[in-house]
């Protein structure tokens, strides 16, 4: 059951379930795409969530009552399998160094696991874009194998540096500039993921899938990557 409720002077909040579930990103995605087609002329921004989809819009051109009322007839008519849209799968490599992996030796002791066996459970699977965070290339990532989840850190680091890949309970991530943060760094790929790189700004779409892939020391430092 959709909900739709106000979320700002132009801006209205569109709810697509009620807890996270890997069909969402997908289905919120898809919608958003035909709320674009649509309502070109009057939407300036989407934002999908887990399980929501924030829209605003131009008040010069509509208002609340009438824009919610298309957004709801539109609901309506729409169904998931109506709107195919092509998600892409992004491939990352990552250096899972002592160096650059600043919590990885002691996930190894609480996890008990080697190197390589940690290296292969963060590495073997495929990982849904469920959201897009506080820039447009932060990825919220998920769900992280039960065996390395492990919850953000208590007291957060001031500075983490860019292209650091992440834990943060069923969640992994890629910083992508340097900035504050509390999840679990467990490697660091060379990618330049920033806006200086404007093609960056679409490089994650919700409903994407990301694959980590890693490299050696020697491969990360010849393409680019500092420790």
């Amino acid at each position: 059951m959709h909900k739709i409720i106000l979320a700002g002077e132009n801006s209205l909040l569109i709810y697509f379930g009620d807890k996270i579930d890997p069909e969402l990103p997908k289905n919120i995605a898809n919608f958003a795409n035909q709320l674009k087609n649509e309502f070109s002329e009057l939407i300036i921004n989407l934002t999908p969530s887990y399980t929501s989809l924030l829209v605003s819009y131009d008040l010069n051109k509509t208002s609340y009552p009438i824009f919610k009322s298309q957004v709801s007839t539109l609901l309506k008519q729409w169904t998931p399998a109506e709107v195919e849209q092509s998600f892409k799968v992004i491939h990352i490599p990552v250096y899972y160094g002592f160096e650059v992996g600043l919590d990885l030796e002691r996930l190894l002791a609480e996890k008990a696991l080697t190197l390589d066996e940690f290296i292969y459970i963060h590495t073997s699977q495929s990982y849904l874009v469920y959201a897009i965070g506080f820039s447009p290339v932060f990825a919220f990532l998920g769900e992280v194998d039960q065996q390395i989840q492990a919850p953000r850190l208590s007291t957060p680091r001031i500075k983490i540096p860019a292209g650091s890949v992440g834990i943060a309970d069923r969640q992994t991530a890629i910083y992508p500039t340097d900035s504050s943060g509390g999840w679990n760094i467990i490697g660091r790929t060379m990618l330049d993921l920033s806006l200086k790189n404007p093609d960056n700004l679409d490089k994650f779409k919700t409903g994407d899938q990301v694959e980590f892939y890693p490299i050696t020391r020697d491969e990360y430092l010849k393409y680019g990557g500092k420790l």
